[in-house]
């Protein structure tokens, strides 16, 4: 009986093949979220460029909240990020992320700088659902109407590793 090679061309093919649609997938996701939150930015008129920041920025997760720290949106990534479900967290305040381990001086200087209207970058240890922490990246930018008034808050949310 004869002996054939197998042969490798086509899975060679699909690994090139899978790593573009894996990109494919990333900017349509980027793209529902641009989309989402330009829908916000004309419903509350925000002067904020989604655009821009979004494009120019890496993120794991995206989180919306008003003024009262209420999250009023969530990104897809945050599920793969923290394993709570988005519905979940949809009204609730992002301190239900933390723990014991969590440094209150950085959550006093988030305060600050919020209460200050400023955007700014913090890395704070949160907790997942299944209770491991893990170093998050955030950073704040304050939404402003065209009044100049703070009405909502934006944190592009990323995991890093200290």
């Amino acid at each position: 009986m004869k002996k054939t090679n197998p042969l490798r061309a086509p899975l060679k093919s699909w690994d090139l093949f899978s790593v573009s649609l894996w990109q494919q997938a990333i900017f349509f996701e980027k793209q529902t979220e641009i989309e989402f939150l330009t829908k916000y930015k004309e419903k509350y008129g925000w002067v904020f460029d989604v655009d821009t920041v979004l494009n120019n920025n890496s993120y794991d997760a995206l989180v919306l909240t008003n003024l009262n720290q209420e999250i009023q949106w969530v990104s897809n990534g945050f599920k793969k990020m923290t394993g709570y479900p988005v519905s979940y967290a949809k009204g609730k305040k992002p301190k239900f992320l933390q723990g014991e381990k969590t440094s209150q001086e950085v959550l006093k200087t988030i305060k600050e700088n919020i209460k200050k209207g400023l955007s700014f970058e913090e890395t704070i240890i949160n907790y997942r659902k299944n209770k491991e922490l893990y170093n998050c990246n955030i950073t704040i930018y304050p939404l402003r109407n065209e009044n100049n008034k703070i009405c909502h808050l934006l944190a592009l949310e990323r995991e890093v590793y200290l």
